[in-house]
């Protein structure tokens, strides 16, 4: 026993080693979405209403372009809904003035036209509101559709700041929890708050008139909503 007790005396006077501080590692932000990439249809989907139309005579890809022929009325939209993101989009009219739309946060069946909210392209309005079905905000002012189509609307309140036709413009829609920003060619034009639903699908008309989309990026946010919170204590 007397060899045992200098070496547990040599063992108990090593001084601890200092453990390095923890540090935070920042979170890399996410990379952006290529929501269309330029060659084909992969990820979305193209609904056209009538059944006489195919859908490669609606939409079709030429150029790395995006392009809506005119005819039928419908959409291509992402087959991945989405909440909390910037989503950035360019489109033309290449035969003169035209309507359109994004729709943003569909849910549900395809149908003409989806619950969801339109983010307005028509040329002269770009920048308004269109609420369909019973998808809701705190701002629009209802309107009483019989067809049950578009039951609320959100007017851009200032100028139009759209360029003529056959030029390139640029829509960056941010959808951060229930609040949808709209900004055209660098000037914020409409916001909406309060909206119901926060997230879902998004999608690019078919209203008649030829139009061109290109670059078509999405850039996550991170989530307004913490899906880690504790559940609420019962009272």
């Amino acid at each position: 026993m007397r060899y045992l007790l200098p070496a547990l005396s040599c063992l108990l006077l090593v001084p601890a080693v200092a453990q390095p501080a923890t540090q935070s590692v920042p979170v890399p932000p996410a990379p952006t979405i290529q929501l269309f990439n330029g060659r084909d249809f992969t990820g979305l989907h193209v609904y056209v209403r009538e059944t006489t139309i195919k859908p490669e005579d609606a939409w079709k890809v030429e150029d790395g372009l995006l392009r809506c022929a005119g005819v039928g009325r419908g959409y291509v939209r992402t087959n991945i809904a989405y909440a909390d993101y910037t989503l950035h989009a360019e489109w033309r009219w290449p035969k003169g003035p035209g309507n359109s739309g994004i729709l943003l946060n569909i849910v549900g069946d395809d149908v003409i036209w989806p619950k969801c909210f339109e983010a307005q392209l028509q040329s002269g309005r770009a920048g308004d509101f269109a609420s369909y079905f019973d998808a809701r905000s705190k701002e629009e002012i209802v309107s009483h559709n019989p067809s049950g189509v578009s039951t609320g609307r959100l007017s851009r309140p200032g100028p139009a700041v759209e360029k003529p036709a056959g030029e390139w413009n640029t829509f960056d829609i941010v959808v951060s929890g229930d609040t949808i920003t709209l900004t055209v060619n660098g000037t914020q034009v409409n916001r909406m708050t309060g909206v119901v639903p926060g997230a879902g699908m998004i999608g690019f008309q078919s209203e008649g008139k030829a139009v061109d989309f290109r670059n078509l990026t999405l850039t996550p946010l991170p989530p307004a909503k913490d899906l880690n919170a504790p559940m609420p204590k019962r009272t």
